[in-house]
């Protein structure tokens, strides 16, 4: 080969190999670029509140701040259904369920028992996670038959609030530590009155929900249960069930110191009619704190220990767990769980307190003592503290709770509308809530 040739090979070569370095830089590069694109984490919530959003979404900025190769899309799908259940499960079948959820107790259960949430035990191992921070009922609420499928948003007893300035007015003690159901009775008649002068009862003593988590307390109070232990049979129909839960709904219907049905067309529920001074006393959860201290409204207020059931002198409270979950479809697992860690972490728990979200107990201990979260809206945080000591796993941590807790809300429903006797809502309750929890 002459010379000349030789030469035109060797620039062909050199050609050749430029461009496929160029190929392969060009190719490198691509993927570097695809690499260091953020991905999106989409995660729902059911949070009502302004403050708790607004909490919410400074705590993802400061997330997505130190993890810049991670977005959060938030999703709220409050209104849609109790808890979002309804618009959650349609998304979940449909094939577009979240990275994230924020679920609570019952919801929670179902889905797990589902397939649809990812178990967490083997993230928990990998990275030693110190789960010792939390609350042990926190952590039992976040399993599912034996397995971890969440890490605790929150742990909600309930207790009972109460509005000073009402008291004041009707020349009552606040209420004390050894009140019981019959002290409850007695203020609620007093506060029971027709201000206005026009014969019409406009101002009612308390605030009856239908709703498990404010009657069941009543029910273990009495030394009743809601379900048995492995929630395959209904305890309702005995006679200290049916004692505590007669008293509960004679409040409204005997009595008539709660606001019967139509009285108050446009305030929805028990905590609507507190907030505008109709009713003086409720039960709710330390959750309703945030709506208290934003209420327009104003007036001086503060929480009690829920009273002593007058036949066994012990208090009753429920304690719902609400919890962050994965999705078992989701397309980024790890990046979930990373995010879904930084917002159950103390420092999460911490900034989520300062910022003003949800005033439901921490379930981070040291946070939950903290001045910040004791003090909220001057309130008495210890005695909600102090109500875990007696306060019992809800009945509805299993997975068919959400069907057996529509039968509840239905019967007693009726009993509020003075169209069924507590007995007779027992009796019904009993046949409908066997036959599901025996399918």
């Amino acid at each position: 080969m002459s010379n000349k040739k030789k030469f035109v090979a060797s620039m062909v070569a050199i050609t050749l190999l430029v461009l496929l370095v160029q190929v392969q830089l060009f190719s490198k590069g691509a993927t570097e670029s695809n690499d260091q694109k953020p991905i999106t984490i989409r995660a729902t919530m059911w949070i009502g509140e302004e403050a708790s959003i607004e909490a919410l979404n400074k705590l993802t900025a400061l997330y997505e701040e130190r993890n810049p190769g991670v977005k959060v899309q938030w999703i709220n799908i409050a209104g849609g259904g109790p808890f979002g259940r309804d618009k959650l499960f349609t998304m979940i079948a449909g094939g577009d369920g979240p990275d994230l959820m924020q679920l609570n107790t019952g919801q929670f259960e179902g889905l797990a028992a589902r397939g649809a949430l990812l178990p967490l035990d083997d993230y928990v191992k990998q990275e030693a996670l110190d789960v010792s921070v939390f609350y042990p009922q926190s952590i039992t609420g976040c399993m599912y038959d034996g397995t971890l499928y969440g890490l605790p948003i929150d742990i909600s007893n309930h207790i009972l609030y109460y509005n000073k300035d009402l008291f004041d007015s009707a020349g009552l003690s606040y209420p004390s530590d050894d009140w019981t159901w019959d002290d409850l009775l007695y203020a609620a008649q007093k506060l029971t009155i027709d201000k206005t002068g026009n014969g019409k009862i406009d101002q009612w003593g308390f605030g009856v929900n239908n709703t498990v988590w404010a009657w069941a307390g009543f029910v273990h109070a009495n030394s009743g249960e809601v379900l048995n232990s492995d929630r395959t049979r209904s305890m309702l129909n005995s006679p200290q069930a049916i004692e505590a839960l007669q008293f509960f709904f004679d409040l409204q219907t005997k009595y008539e110191v709660s606001p019967p049905p139509g009285a108050l067309p446009e305030q929805g529920w028990a905590g609507d009619w507190m907030l505008t001074g109709s009713t003086a006393m409720g039960i709710f959860g330390p959750w309703w704190r945030p709506a208290m201290v934003g209420n327009e409204r104003a007036f001086r207020w503060d929480v009690a220990l829920p009273p002593k059931s007058p036949t066994t002198g012990e208090r009753g409270s429920v304690m719902y767990t609400d919890q962050w979950a994965i999705g078992s479809k989701s397309k980024y697992p790890q990046q979930t769980w990373d995010f879904m860690k930084f917002l159950a972490s103390a420092e999460g728990q911490e900034l989520w307190a300062k910022f003003g979200g949800s005033r439901s107990i921490s379930p981070v201990i040291d946070v939950s003592m903290s001045e910040d979260w004791l003090n909220y809206g001057g309130s008495s945080g210890q005695i909600i503290l102090d109500t875990i000591s007696f306060s019992t796993t809800p009945p509805v941590d299993f997975a068919k709770a959400n069907e057996v807790e529509n039968i509840w809300n239905q019967e007693f429903g009726l009993v509020f509308a003075g169209q069924s006797t507590v007995t007779e809502a027992v009796k019904k309750i009993d046949a409908l809530v066997n036959e599901i929890l025996q399918e």
